[in-house]
């Protein structure tokens, strides 16, 4: 069955001649219009999914998870029991976010006081909304030092001394909304604690706990 063109260049049997010696302006009409519907039809859904993604993030933009110090008991060394040798410390990590899942990986937990830093690495996990207690043991890679920070006239009740810890959680964050997942962030909590040194018993406890300060870059 043959087409019938008011042109007879445009007729099928002469555009095969056409095409067989590539050249004929006729027959090239139609190819050239569907490349041309094609090329407007991905651009158009190309630009229909950009506009939902960015309708999506926008509605469901997480906001940023915030993290707490639970808990922290330290093993003291050093003379006169005033250097920290390992932490058992607890922190909570709050996702605040209903629709959005936080992923965590390359996770590193630091502890630093005058006279001494110790370090610890987390597995990485997934967060719905909610609470998840993260746990890390962290201890000093070189001898302990005494913390020459140590005020003895700042005490806690039983005149025992006390020390200031500084720790921060490190490492990336990414959102997963549904099947989609954004890009890495760089994530950074930074707390602060008061110790109370247990010299008789070799530990100390933190006794003071804190909201961490919390960014993204």
């Amino acid at each position: 069955m043959s087409l019938i063109t008011d042109d007879p260049d445009d007729s099928p049997r002469h555009c095969a001649t056409k095409r067989h010696h590539h050249h004929g302006a006729g027959c090239g009409r139609f190819s050239g219009t569907g490349r041309r519907r094609l090329l407007i039809a991905a651009s158009s859904a190309a630009t229909s999914i950009i506009a939902l993604a960015i309708i999506l993030w926008l509605t469901l933009r997480p906001s940023a998870p915030r993290f707490s110090l639970l808990a922290a008991t330290a093993a003291v060394a050093g003379p006169n029991a005033t250097g920290i040798a390992r932490l058992d410390a607890a922190f909570v990590a709050h996702n605040p976010n209903a629709r959005a899942t936080a992923l965590y990986d390359r996770l590193q937990l630091r502890a630093s006081y005058a006279g001494g830093q110790l370090a610890a690495s987390a597995e990485p996990f997934e967060q719905t909304q909610g609470d998840v207690v993260l746990t890390a043991l962290m201890s000093s890679s070189s001898s302990v030092a005494p913390a020459a920070a140590v005020d003895v006239g700042e005490t806690a009740a039983g005149g025992r001394p006390t020390l200031l810890l500084r720790l921060r959680v490190e490492g990336h964050l990414r959102w997963k909304v549904a099947s989609w997942v954004s890009g890495r962030r760089a994530l950074a909590a930074e707390c602060v604690a008061v110790v109370v040194l247990e010299q008789s018993q070799s530990r100390a406890v933190v006794v003071q706990g804190s909201q961490c300060a919390t960014t993204l870059q």
